[in-house]
C-alpha cells in the first residue's frame, strides 16, 4: 500500500493547496506549519486534519498522524482520506485486520472506487491462510464492538468508524430487545436458554451475545465474514466485557 497524493476538494481554503504542494514537494516542516496554522482558523475542516495526517505519516510520526486522522473522522465521519490513512497505518504497523476493517468501511462509501478495492485485495491477501486473531477493544469504534446494559442502555463501544452517539444508542437498545425477545421465545418453545444471535443483510452481519449478568455484546462486520468467524470473535468480546463490566462494579 502507498500513500498516493490525493485531489483536494474544489473552493479549498488557500492554506490546504499550499499545504499540499508543500508536501509533494518534500518541504514537509513547511507544509506542517502552513496546516496547523490554517487549522487555527480552520479547527473543524476534516480536510485539513487529513492533510496534516498525510505529512506526519511522511515525517515517520505515525502516532501524530493516527491523531490526526482520527480527529477529521470526529469531524466529519466516514472521511475517505481518513479512513485511507488509517488503513495505510494499520498496514505499514502489520496490524492487518484493522487495516482490512478500515478499507471494508471505506469501500462501503465507495463501493466503485477502484484504488480502494484493489488496497482491500491487497490486504486480504496479505493475511496469513490460517486463522488470525484481531486485536480487539469494546472502546474503539474500529472493532465494531457494542456492549449494552440489561435496560438497553449503551456502556461503551458503537458499530463502526463514524456512528453518531445516537445511532449507537439506538443499535444498543434494539440488540437488547432482539436478545430478550429471542429469549422469550426460546423458553416458550422449551430450547433452553439464547447464547447468541445471527443476524444478516446484503451488507453486514451482526452477532448478538449475551453477557452475564443480563448485558448483550453485538459484533458488527461485513456480510462476506464467515459466520464461524464472527461468533468466535463476539465470544472473544463477550469475555472482555464480563471483565470490563466486573471492573466498573
Amino acid at each position: 500500500m502507498t500513500d498516493a497524493p490525493r485531489a483536494l476538494p474544489a473552493a479549498v481554503p488557500a492554506f490546504l493547496e499550499l499545504g499540499e504542494r508543500l508536501r509533494r514537494r518534500g518541504q514537509l516542516e513547511a507544509a506542517a506549519t502552513v496546516t496547523t496554522a490554517g487549522l487555527g482558523q480552520h479547527p473543524t475542516a476534516a480536510a485539513a486534519h487529513d492533510l496534516l495526517g498525510r505529512i506526519r505519516a511522511d515525517q515517520g510520526d505515525d502516532a501524530a498522524a493516527e491523531r490526526a486522522w482520527r480527529t477529521a473522522l470526529a469531524c466529519a465521519p466516514g472521511h475517505l482520506g481518513a479512513l485511507k490513512g488509517l488503513a495505510f497505518l494499520a498496514f505499514r504497523a502489520r496490524n492487518l485486520p484493522a487495516a482490512e476493517r478500515f478499507l471494508e468501511t471505506a469501500v462501503a462509501r465507495a463501493p466503485h472506487d477502484a484504488a480502494l478495492l484493489g488496497a482491500l485485495d491487497r490486504v486480504r491477501g496479505a493475511r496469513p491462510a490460517g486463522p488470525l486473531e484481531e486485536p480487539l477493544r469494546l472502546d474503539d469504534p474500529a472493532s465494531g464492538l457494542l456492549l449494552c446494559d440489561a435496560d438497553g442502555m449503551r456502556l461503551s463501544g458503537a458499530l463502526g468508524i463514524g456512528q453518531s452517539a445516537e445511532s449507537a444508542d439506538s443499535a444498543a437498545a434494539e440488540a437488547t430487545g432482539l436478545l430478550r425477545e429471542a429469549s422469550r421465545s426460546a423458553r416458550l418453545l422449551g430450547l433452553g436458554g439464547v447464547r447468541h444471535l445471527v443476524v444478516e443483510s446484503s451488507d453486514v452481519r451482526l452477532a448478538v451475545m449475551a453477557v452475564p449478568p443480563g448485558a448483550a455484546l453485538v459484533a458488527r462486520r461485513p456480510a462476506t465474514t464467515p459466520i464461524g468467524r464472527l461468533v468466535a470473535t463476539a465470544q472473544r468480546a463477550a469475555v472482555l466485557a464480563e471483565r470490563w463490566i466486573e471492573g466498573v462494579r
